[in-house]
């Protein structure tokens, strides 16, 4: 079961009321009865999830928006939740995306997908993807926080901005104007120094 998987007994909840608040950045979505920092982080209103983990079955395939936070915030494995921080000798960072082509991972790309430990990335890749989709592997110098992936909202009638087709989330920056109107779903890192790892050699060790 990956760590950033929700379960049955995840369900989330009917959306909690939605209002105009006015906050260090202006006026923006607020909760009718927000929390502080339990329902903010760096500005931005996440999402509210359960959290019970193991409580009914596996949903895979979905994901959990608290634990893929936790798991970008603390450089975490997706799969097993068991640090990446100092797992290999360079320092270096394994990230597995998927993708429609194929196509290595740019320099500065952006990812929800928090890092892989290289066992969880051998067990990922064997199981593979539904058809027409593949994985990317890269190796990453520094994963930099960059913004959310969420729901816009409207500020004139407080209504979610339709999204591009085919796209679940909108990506938003900390510093894009829209942060305050944005419901966060998932926490968004850009890639630096990356290195693409050929997953043919992709083995219980990572290359060096």
């Amino acid at each position: 079961m990956p760590f950033i998987a929700p379960w049955t007994g995840e369900n989330v909840p009917s959306p909690a009321a939605m209002a105009t608040r006015l906050g260090r950045a202006g006026y923006g979505i607020g909760y009718a009865d927000e929390y502080g920092i339990a329902d903010r982080v760096r500005g931005a209103l996440w999402v509210r999830v359960p959290v019970k983990p193991g409580a009914g079955g596996p949903l895979l395939g979905r994901i959990h928006a608290l634990r893929q936070r936790q798991a970008m915030t603390h450089m975490l494995c997706q799969g097993c939740g068991q640090p990446t921080v100092g797992g290999r000798a360079d320092q270096r960072h394994l990230f597995l995306t998927a993708s429609a082509t194929g196509r290595p991972v740019a320099e500065g790309e952006k990812t929800v997908s928090p890092p892989s430990c290289a066992g969880c990335a051998l067990e990922a890749v064997q199981e593979g993807l539904p058809s027409g989709r593949r994985y990317v592997a890269v190796l990453v110098e520094h994963a930099v926080v960059w913004g959310v992936a969420g729901i816009v909202y409207s500020p004139h009638t407080l209504a979610p901005v339709l999204r591009d087709v085919g796209n679940e989330f909108t990506l938003v920056a900390y510093d894009d104007p829209r942060l305050p109107w944005t419901l966060a779903c998932r926490e968004v890192v850009a890639l630096h120094g990356c290195t693409a790892v050929d997953l043919r050699d992709l083995s219980e060790r990572t290359p060096a």
